[in-house]
């Protein structure tokens, strides 16, 4: 018996793509998107410029902000300098103790610093202030109360996330071995002996900022400020001109200015060599400034570089064509650093 055929089916249809969805348009050549573009070395250097430039801008504006104006309401800290003694390479080491105001009796708080060219990091747990306003080490339970004395400051890497009240210890740390956001640093009394005075014990060079503040183990309020133990300035004439490192060797510096006519735009020009750069910031309310400056000369890579007050700006603006800028205040003041390979150097 011959078995019965199977009927094959008829091969589907071969539609035009272009057909396919009525009123679909049609695809030309020169619809195609362009082939990846390489870049070439000049584009790729002026790339690496324009990033790190981006960067330098980024920390100069966290560097800038940190200090009071980052309090939580009613809370602050001071840095107060203890005492200055020699280390054996010559150098100057500063001890600080922290004081505060504002925060609850008992209540356990965290240290954070930022030092220059690294990440801010929250140094160590469990420490509050006294009745007289000083950052102590919080004693522990009675089962811990016996321990050696303290023989160094701790380096926690416990990552520093920027609490609702505005502190931010940006930017914030991130070593390989990092805990998670909540946890918390080695407590205090690991290394120091209960009700012991907190204290940072530092070098630094001139214009170099020491930065610290104090938050909440929830890290929702806190405070910040900072101490600069070797100034860059001049005052003349109640005009303050003040040059903080940004990064080692000068590479990013911040122009700080006091004493200056309120909301008035500025002129100060930074002097290299032959080259002059003009620098346009706006006095504050307060007649504070803040800009900063990438340091550099070209075909050089070490030098000294003077930023001087050059007066109000007197080129017109949208806002100065209404309200002509304020006349030029009778002051001059000019501050000069080093900048470059090896310009670094601790006092």
């Amino acid at each position: 018996m011959t078995p019965p055929r199977t009927q094959q089916s008829p091969a589907p249809a071969q539609t035009d793509p272009a057909q396919a969805t009525p009123g679909a348009p049609t695809l030309h050549l020169q619809d195609l998107p362009p082939d990846p573009h390489t870049p070439t070395p000049v584009e790729a250097e002026q790339q690496r410029q324009q990033a790190a430039l981006n960067a330098a801008m980024r920390l100069a504006s966290m560097e800038a902000g940190w200090g009071p104006s980052m309090d939580s309401p009613g809370l602050s800290i001071a840095l107060a300098e203890v005492k200055r003694t020699k280390t054996p390479g010559g150098s100057t080491q500063i001890t600080y103790q922290i004081t505060g105001s504002g925060f609850a009796p008992d209540e356990k708080l965290l240290l954070v610093r930022w030092p220059l060219n690294s990440e801010a990091q929250t140094m160590m747990g469990g420490i509050s202030f006294d009745a007289k306003g000083i950052a102590v080490c919080t004693a522990p339970a009675p089962a811990q109360a016996t321990l050696p004395p303290a023989t160094a400051t701790p380096q926690g890497t416990a990552e520093a996330t920027a609490p609702a009240g505005g502190l931010s210890a940006a930017p914030a740390p991130r070593a390989g071995n990092t805990p998670a956001a909540n946890a918390l640093p080695p407590s205090c009394t690991e290394t120091m002996q209960p009700q012991q005075p907190v204290e940072l014990a530092v070098t630094a060079a001139p214009g170099e900022a020491i930065r610290a503040a104090v938050m909440s183990e929830d890290r929702k309020h806190g405070a910040a400020n900072n101490a600069i133990p070797f100034p860059i300035a001049n005052t003349d004439k109640g005009c303050k001109l003040q040059v903080i490192l940004g990064m080692k060797d000068a590479a990013l510096v911040l122009i700080e200015g006091t004493g200056f006519p309120p909301n008035t735009p500025l002129k100060l020009d930074a002097v290299t060599g032959a080259n002059t750069r003009e620098l346009h910031p706006k006095a504050a309310a307060d007649g504070r400034i803040v800009v900063s400056l990438l340091t550099g000369a070209k075909g050089q890579t070490s030098g000294q570089t003077t930023v001087r007050f050059a007066g109000v700006n007197h080129t017109p603006s949208l806002q100065t064509s209404s309200t002509p800028p304020a006349p030029d205040p009778d002051c001059a003041p000019a501050v000069s650093f080093p900048w470059g390979e090896g310009s670094y150097k601790t006092e």
